[in-house]
C-alpha cells in the first residue's frame, strides 16, 4: 500500500517533541559521561560494553533495509511509501528506536552516575514514547496490513521476535 504523495512517509513517521526529547537526553548523557567520573562496578561496567556493542546491532541495518524495501519517497533513508518487514523489521517493529535506547543503558552502565543513569532513562522512556505514536502514525497510513504486522511483530521485545520469526518460518518449511 502506498502513500498519497502529499501525505508524507510511512517511515519517517510523526515529529514529535518525545524524540526530540530523547535526542536530547541522549547527547546531555554523552557529555555528561565524559564530564562526570564513573563508577567503580567492575560487573556493570563490562555489561555496559557488552550492551554498547549490542545496540548498533540494531540501529545501523534501517539505514539500509527502509530504502532498499521502502520504496523511497526520495530525500532521505526514513522516507519510505510501504511497509517494511524484513530483516530486524521482521524481528521487531522499531529496530533504530531500541539500538538507540540500548547505546543509552550502554553509557549509563559504564558511567554509574545518578545524572547519567536518569538520563539514560529519560532517553529509553521518551524512545518507548515515540514509537507509540509512530505506531499509531503507521497504523492511520498504512492500515490493515500495519494492523496485522503490529500483531506479527513485537514493538521491542527481540526474544519474543526471534521465537515468532523462527516459528514462521519453521511452519513455512512443513507447508
Amino acid at each position: 500500500m502506498e502513500l498519497d504523495e502529499h501525505a508524507g512517509s510511512v517511515a519517517s513517521g510523526p515529529r514529535t517533541v518525545y524524540g526530540w526529547i530523547a535526542f536530547g537526553c541522549t547527547v546531555a548523557l554523552l557529555v555528561t559521561d565524559r564530564l562526570i567520573p564513573r563508577g567503580g562496578n567492575a560487573t556493570l561496567q563490562a555489561l555496559g560494553v557488552v550492551v554498547l556493542l549490542l545496540s548498533p546491532t540494531f540501529f545501523v541495518p534501517p539505514f539500509f533495509l527502509l530504502p532498499k524495501y521502502g520504496r523511497s519517497a526520495g530525500g532521505t533513508y526514513y522516507a519510505t511509501t510501504q511497509l517494511v518487514d524484513r530483516g530486524l523489521y521482521a524481528i521487531v517493529r522499531h529496530p533504530q528506536y531500541l539500538g538507540y535506547a540500548l547505546l543509552n543503558v550502554g553509557f549509563a552502565l559504564l558511567s554509574q552516575r545518578v545524572a547519567t543513569v536518569a538520563l539514560g532513562c529519560g532517553a529509553v522512556t521518551m524512545f518507548y514514547i515515540h514509537a507509540l505514536h509512530e505506531d499509531v502514525h503507521c497504523t492511520k497510513h498504512l492500515g490493515e496490513p500495519y494492523r496485522t504486522y503490529m500483531q506479527r511483530v513485537p514493538r521491542f521485545n527481540v526474544l519474543l521476535g526471534m521465537w515468532r520469526y523462527w516459528h514462521a518460518a519453521t511452519r513455512r518449511k512443513r507447508s
